[in-house]
């Protein structure tokens, strides 16, 4: 054990090992990431902590694989670096380690996580763990939906860190792809008891030879069939989203913003990050690149004028944070324009102007009794706006918004429980049974929920998967609705632009009964 003041220097000291030098550490992206995200302006480390002799299990399946065939006599143990946000001393620590658990609470409250140095050369940014800046400050509008609690164990101590595993790619077992794979594993590997796997062995799930048709190891990157081969082989399956639009500025298809929120917005109450395809400025190896979202920054909603297109709560997100394996995790990302991402990638690009990141793919992993996707429910939802927008035309002066999440049923059950209902509608709905899993699609103006109607997200889409149809209307505009839907009928029920437009139409009416 071997405690230091943070500093820049004991970083680079603490983060080098026998084939990467203090000085070579130093010219890596990821230190430039960590020593923000550690410093003053982030976590505000005072304390590093060196563990040496640490096995990490992810590297020992990688060592075994490949590095214990070496002729170089690679070190199957690791050094582990742990980070506080307190200055303590040896002495102090180790009088800590002695006390009984329930005196040393208000201590480990101060540990902020830890980095594993893998023993190779350049690439030793392994298995790390971090907390993110929503746990280290009073921040209500950043939602990390993609974390789950990990348990440390250091020197007879437990400590639980709410989080997502990040790790550099390790290019001779690993590309960028497999990275983003592996984190997004971390979580789904303990909400959907999916196969937990090393780099190593994910690679190997891929496909038994690279895209162009070389051997796996070293590995050159995985294509789009072998991300969503990988991904099945873990127990999940892949919807692969390609870009909505294709403009002059463009030589190919690339995802606008708007679509990238309303994925991820829908999405994210399942918890399992999702992995964005993305061109990257600098063009050469790193010129199609993936990385792992598992959060966003949102704005308040505010009421908005009435529109021509149909408006999404999903508009209201400012930043997604990804874990980009060249820098490192919870990385901002920044939205703007029709389809540019400032990424880290985008702040060090030394053309002038900066370019821009850009979406190519975005790669939902889901359990694979979900059959339902986005596209298949915002069909629905566009013609319920248009039925909705014609009845309040006179009744209100701002806009209809809605959010499409698919989520637990369970979840929504609480939500109920929770709602402003009377108790009867409560216990109807808490008592109704329902498949494990709902898309639910509410309807807003400003923060007044108006609706909140939910489908069958294990379905098959040609079917009529509406389950339910919740009203938070006064009586008499609910009924004033009804009214108006049965006088408009051979009207307004083409507006839904789907085969069962005439089931949904008397869904909508009967459940609003």
């Amino acid at each position: 054990m071997k405690i230091l003041t943070y500093s820049e220097e004991n970083l680079a000291e603490a983060l080098s090992n026998k084939y990467t030098s203090p000085t070579l550490v130093k010219v890596k992206n990821h230190f430039d990431y960590f020593k923000k995200y550690l410093g003053s302006s982030g976590l505000d480390a005072k304390t590093i902590l060196i563990e040496e002799d640490y096995i990490s299990r992810d590297f020992l399946h990688d060592y075994a694989s490949y590095y214990a065939l070496c002729f170089e006599k690679y070190e199957k143990v690791c050094r582990r670096v742990h980070f506080f946000d307190i200055a303590v001393t040896e002495e102090e620590f180790s009088n800590k380690l002695l006390l009984p658990k329930e005196d040393t609470v208000e201590f480990w409250k101060h540990y902020v996580g830890f980095i594993v140095i893998k023993p190779i050369p350049l690439t030793m940014v392994g298995y790390t763990v971090l907390k993110t800046y929503s746990n280290n400050q009073d921040v209500n509008d950043r939602n990390f939906w993609g974390l789950r609690d990990y348990k440390i164990h250091l020197y007879g101590n437990e400590i639980i860190l709410k989080s997502l595993a990040f790790q550099e790619q390790d290019s001779v077992l690993a590309a960028c792809a497999t990275t983003a794979i592996w984190s997004m594993l971390n979580k789904a590997a303990v909400d959907f008891h999916t196969i937990l796997k090393s780099p190593s062995q994910i690679t190997n799930d891929a496909d038994k030879v690279s895209p162009d048709g070389s051997r796996l190891f070293p590995n050159k990157g995985l294509s789009i069939l072998q991300i969503s081969q990988a991904i099945l082989n873990s127990g999940l399956v892949s919807e692969i989203k390609e870009g909505d639009i294709r403009s002059h500025s463009y030589a190919y298809r690339v995802a606008s913003i708007r679509y990238l929120k309303k994925i991820i917005n829908a999405y994210s109450p399942i918890g399992i990050p999702i992995i964005l395809v993305v061109r990257v400025p600098s063009g050469g190896d790193h010129g199609l690149h993936a990385i792992t979202v598992s959060g966003f920054k949102t704005l308040a909603p505010q009421p908005i004028p009435p529109q021509k297109a149909i408006s999404y709560m999903s508009d209201n997100i400012d930043r997604i944070y990804v874990h980009d394996d060249q820098w490192g995790p919870f990385a901002r990302v920044n939205l703007y324009n029709e389809a540019d991402l400032e990424t880290p990638w985008t702040e060090n690009d030394t053309v002038i102007p900066k370019r821009p990141t850009l979406v190519t793919n975005i790669v939902v992993p889901v359990y694979p009794k979900i059959r339902i996707s986005y596209q298949d429910l915002e069909v629905i939802v566009v013609g319920l706006d248009r039925i909705l927008t014609f009845f309040f035309d006179t009744q209100i002066v701002a806009d209809l918004v809605w959010d499409i999440k698919i989520d637990y049923s369970e979840n929504y059950k609480h939500a109920i429980k929770n709602s402003g209902l009377d108790n009867g509608e409560k216990v109807q709905i808490l008592t109704e049974s329902l498949p494990k899993y709902i898309w639910i699609a509410s309807c807003y103006v400003g923060v007044y929920k108006l609706f909140c109607f939910t489908f069958d997200a294990t379905n098959i889409n040609n079917a009529m998967i509406g389950l339910n149809v919740v009203s938070f209307l006064p009586d008499t505009t609910r009924l004033t609705l009804i009214q108006f839907l049965k006088k408009n009928k051979l009207t307004l029920q083409y507006l839904f632009a789907h085969m069962a437009s005439e089931k949904y139409y008397e869904f909508l009416i009967e459940k609003l009964k």
